[in-house]
Order: structure tokens, then sequence, then C-alpha cells
């Protein structure tokens, strides 16, 4: 499920698997490995992702923000800027 989300919120945000390495400072080939085995990354890393993603590591692991208005936030922001590569 973990990466399931991840890759739900980089399709929403139109990121790269090579943007989030980017901004999270995971070594590519290690986020690579990780997603293609589905390994759960450690703690620190998963706050990264979390953090890269504008979510919570709560939502990556269970898919269920309580915090809505972050995720609407998030959501928001990735229109805004599809909205502007379009002008």
């Amino acid at each position: 499920m973990f990466w399931n989300n991840v890759k739900e919120l980089l399709d929403i945000q139109n990121l790269t698997q090579k943007e989030l390495s980017a901004k999270t400072g995971i070594n590519l080939g290690t986020l690579k490995n990780q997603i293609c085995r589905e390994v759960i990354p450690d703690a620190v890393e998963a706050v990264s992702i979390a953090k890269a993603l504008n979510t919570t590591v709560e939502y990556l692991v269970t898919g269920k923000d309580e915090n809505k208005a972050a995720k609407e936030l998030t959501e928001l922001k990735a229109k805004l800027a599809d909205l502007i590569m379009f002008k």
C-alpha cells in the first residue's frame, strides 16, 4: 500500500521517481529497488518521502489521513501547477 500511495501522489503532482529521489536525497537506484520489491522504507526515509510529497507518513502507510485539509491543499497545489504549465 505504501508504494501505491506514493505512486498515486507522484501522478497527481506530476513528479517522477527521479524528482522524488532528488527531493528526498534517497539514491534513485535504492528508491526504484524499494518500489519494485515493495520494501517499506525506514522511518527516516518514510518521513522524507512524505515531506517531499506534501503528505503524512500515516497517509502513505494506510491510505487514510485525518488531516483532510492538507490532502486537499496538496491536490490544489498540483492542479495549480498544471494550470501554470499550460499558460
